[in-house]
């Protein structure tokens, strides 16, 4: 049986990174990806932040598709809060080249990736963990779970569920753009109870559509896509489904016996868009260095815990805040929040010089007093938090 340091389960962003800095860090490391090809199934709306793109620590020639340095907020009623920075915010990218670039990052460094390898279980054997795959087992001093959204091996292992979860769908399509440098976010609750449909342009004629709901996001889909709001937008008939669970809400333990996890499995991903790959590529990188350092020098896996979450926690924190806030609100009230934020000169200059999809904390702290002094949008607040 083979014998690692450092076993991942998942070939992610997440699971990429925490195997890369695993080795990076002196620890033999292999990756077991159940699917057989890297960057399958897509399960991810393709929008970057820079700053995601920055900490994936890789060249980004190849994989991106379209800039986007603005974004146009559309409420219930039609109410549109439109803004752009001068510099590029994010980027429309290929998941799919996303992942495989990572993964040859992650080879470079000297990590094994083995495909087609589900992980059916998890034992301890001694100071080891035994990990059964296919027919085949093999054993690791320390295991970091990267699974995804099931995420079987942690929940077999103790670790508690999200404390909430989305479901996901996109289409591509043909489609009219408005402008190719802005994402269109929708709101209400009879387009995407819980979160919010998106059009990422990926072209001056084509478009990514989808939304995140709190059930079927199938049937808002295709009720948005045949919609007053975009139908008359669209130039053909949609293709390339993608669906998929969102978690909200990290559970309160990340570590069990021999193992941490990350990524989707712990539910880094950011409440107020959804997006999971900055997150868990953070945690990522500070997974695969514990692990290491757990097997080569002894270091405790409960240090993964603790700093995980002072690195991207209050992030996390003030983000279940805000989606609770907007999952209470009526569609009149987001209305009114739309309406009241568009008014405001200064909050739109606040948040085209300092928004970042990656850490909306840092817009957000400067946007709210500039905004709280209007008396029905305090109440509004209030009522919903209390």
């Amino acid at each position: 049986m083979d014998i690692y340091d450092v076993a991942v389960i998942g070939a992610g962003p997440a699971g990429l990174m925490a195997a890369k800095h695993a080795s990076m860090c002196g620890a033999r490391t292999i990756v077991l990806e159940e699917h057989m090809a890297i960057g399958y199934p897509v399960q991810c709306a393709g929008l970057l932040g820079i700053s995601a793109l920055e900490a994936s620590e890789i060249q980004t020639e190849g994989f991106l598709i379209n800039p986007f340095k603005g974004a146009v907020f559309v409420s219930p009623n039609g109410s549109r809060l439109s803004f752009k920075s001068p510099n590029v915010r994010a980027w429309a990218v290929d998941r799919r080249l996303f992942d495989r670039s990572m993964a040859l990052a992650a080879v470079h460094h000297g990590v094994e990736i083995t495909l087609n390898a589900h992980v059916r279980s998890l034992r301890r054997l001694g100071d080891l963990m035994i990990l059964h795959h296919g027919d085949k087992e093999i054993a690791a001093r320390a295991v970091i779970s990267a699974e995804g959204v099931r995420a079987s091996i942690a929940r077999r292992s103790g670790i508690p569920p999200p404390k909430r979860l989305l479901s996901g769908a996109q289409v591509e399509v043909p489609f009219d753009v408005d402008d190719i440098e802005s994402v269109e976010v929708h709101l209400g609750k009879d387009i995407a109870p819980g979160l919010f449909a998106w059009v990422i342009p990926i072209s001056r004629s084509s478009a990514r559509i989808g939304l995140c709901a709190t059930e079927r996001a199938c049937h808002y889909l295709k009720k948005f896509l045949s919609s007053d709001r975009i139908r008359n937008r669209i130039l053909g008939s949609p293709v390339a489904l993608v669906v998929g669970g969102l978690p909200l809400g990290p559970p309160d333990r990340t570590v069990a016996d021999g193992l941490l996890v990350v990524g989707d499995a712990a539910a880094h991903v950011k409440p107020t868009s959804g997006g999971g790959v900055y997150p868990g590529i953070v945690c990522g990188r500070i997974a695969g260095r514990i692990a290491a350092e757990h097997v080569l020098t002894g270091g405790q896996l409960e240090r993964y815990e603790r700093e995980w979450r002072s690195a991207i926690g209050r992030e996390i924190s003030l983000g279940m805040r805000v989606n609770d806030i907007l999952r209470r609100m009526s569609d009149k009230e987001i209305d009114m929040v739309i309406r009241t934020i568009a008014s405001r000169p200064d909050a739109i200059r606040a948040i085209e010089e300092h928004g970042d999809i990656d850490r909306p904390s840092r817009v957000l702290l400067r946007v709210l007093p500039m905004i709280s002094r209007d008396l029905s949008f305090v109440s509004t607040i209030l009522r919903v938090m209390f």
